[in-house]
């Protein structure tokens, strides 16, 4: 499973995510770093990732419908946190969880818990 973070995420999760065994990309290696979100949407269903984002906007199936997507991670955490403590955040979730659980899932993270929603129209 690969993992695409968004221009939103500290380009620090990279190195967190690649030391979790994971195989990740950020945006900004990419050229995405100032894309629409259409874009990052259509860059990660062509290339089969799970996108990590702090853009709510990700979350509504109206505009980004789920059924090519292979999942997605929204972080919720508050709007101060320094990029250690979003990667702390992110590192605890995901060594908490079964990677492949992640796979055509709504993930929510906020802090100290986390909520996952199969996609309706996989």
């Amino acid at each position: 499973m690969k993992f695409f973070l968004d221009a939103n995420m500290p380009y620090s999760s990279l190195r967190m995510l690649e030391e979790l065994g994971l195989e990740a990309q950020h945006a900004k290696d990419v050229s995405l770093g100032k894309a629409e979100d259409k874009e990052i949407m259509n860059y990660v269903i062509k290339n089969k990732c799970v996108l990590i984002t702090k853009d709510l906007e990700f979350g509504n199936s109206a505009i980004f419908p789920t059924k090519h997507q292979q999942g997605l991670i929204i972080l919720r955490l508050p709007f101060y946190f320094k990029p250690n403590q979003t990667n702390k955040s992110l590192k605890e979730f995901l060594s908490s969880i079964d990677i492949k659980d992640l796979e055509k899932v709504l993930t929510i993270v906020e802090l100290g818990r986390y909520r996952m929603r199969a996609f309706i129209d996989s």
